[in-house]
């Protein structure tokens, strides 16, 4: 990691980092006709499966249909996490677990074990076995075994989030540390943690996996990255980390690889761009002197002043972004004059 990162992320100690410069520049948005949603609610998930597109919303699930976002369901309960599968959606509310048919949309909940059926729902995902996973906080994490019942696997009480990665490990935020789990055993990173297991922050806010099979962890005083299969191993020994991106308040929702670009980031302040390194000075390897800087760089909203949440490529490497009223869905021709032109236009 420290290849890809070498210019960019400095040691958690450091007051201010050299990456997290922002380059001024006029948010101009070039025009777009994008999908609007109404109600302005907080975007949840995006969720792509066959041929159907949604949008989770807080309170709402919405399906791309000829054009548009048709509202499909209103949840009477705040959204918190979603996740599908062809013929299934699965949202995670404060109230409990609801799994909606995509023919109908017809709401059955999903009880967990226990006389506290109606849990506050977490963390909702699926394994790379296809298996869900629900995490409640106040109970613990539940894996839905083959018959259907769930089965706790994981009694730590404050949950905030969980997500798979491609190579069959499950990822568990809370407030003491983060929770892996690799075939039948669990590792807990923490900040007290010996050898590779050690994080800076005990309280793990979200995990934002991209595209590229890197793990994003956010932390309440700094950012780390978990490497993707292949690369993990040598990385874990000194994970690249950060206080913040932008602004130490500034919170970080989503992330991206996009070809050729760099890795976009979806924050408060809106859409960041960290365009890719340049070819290292050999010198650097033996000197603490960060001698290339990169910026941050802001990219304009394409559909208007609400700033998207959530961002994420499909298998076209169509980047889609949406917001608390509008889905866009760019082509790489199209990010790149939207990043460029207002890239061009702050020199």
């Amino acid at each position: 990691m420290r290849r890809l990162f070498s210019f960019v992320f400095r040691p958690l100690g450091t007051a201010l980092l050299a990456s997290c410069l922002l380059a001024s520049a006029p948010l101009l948005a070039r025009p777009h006709t994008p999908y609007p949603l109404a109600g302005h609610e907080k975007p949840v998930a995006l969720l792509q499966a066959g041929r159907a597109t949604w949008v989770v919303t807080e309170h709402s699930v919405w399906q791309l249909e000829k054009g548009k976002f048709v509202r499909k369901y209103q949840s009477a309960s705040p959204v918190q996490c979603a996740t599908a599968t062809d013929t299934t959606l699965w949202l995670g509310t404060r109230q409990g677990v609801v799994a909606l048919g995509t023919r109908h949309f017809a709401p059955r909940p999903l009880a967990l074990p226990g006389p506290a059926a109606e849990a506050n729902i977490t963390a909702l995902f699926r394994d790379a076995q296809g298996a869900l996973w629900v995490g409640a906080n106040g109970q613990g994490v539940f894996r839905q075994a083959a018959d259907g019942t769930l089965v706790q696997e994981l009694h730590t009480p404050a949950i905030n989030g969980g997500v798979a990665t491609a190579d069959s490990s499950v990822w568990i935020a809370t407030n003491i540390g983060l929770s892996r789990r690799q075939g039948q055993e669990w590792t807990r990173y923490n900040e007290e943690g010996v050898a590779n297991y050690e994080i800076p922050d005990n309280i793990v806010e979200k995990l934002l996996p991209d595209n590229l099979g890197n793990l994003w962890v956010i932390m309440s005083d700094g950012i780390c990255v978990f490497e993707g299969p292949g690369r993990r191993a040598a990385a874990e020994a000194e994970l690249p980390t950060v206080r913040f991106l932008g602004h130490p308040v500034n919170e970080v929702y989503g992330v991206a690889y996009l070809r050729g670009e760099g890795r976009l980031f979806a924050t408060e302040m809106g859409l960041l761009l960290l365009p890719p390194e340049p070819a290292a000075n050999p010198a650097a390897a033996v000197s603490d002197q960060v001698e290339t800087k990169q910026l941050l760089r802001p990219v304009p909203s394409p559909a208007g002043p609400t700033p998207p949440t959530l961002v994420q490529l499909d298998a076209q490497q169509r980047l889609w972004l949406v917001s608390a009223d509008a889905v866009t869905v760019l082509t790489p021709k199209e990010f790149h004059q939207l990043a460029h032109r207002s890239a061009t236009a702050s020199r």
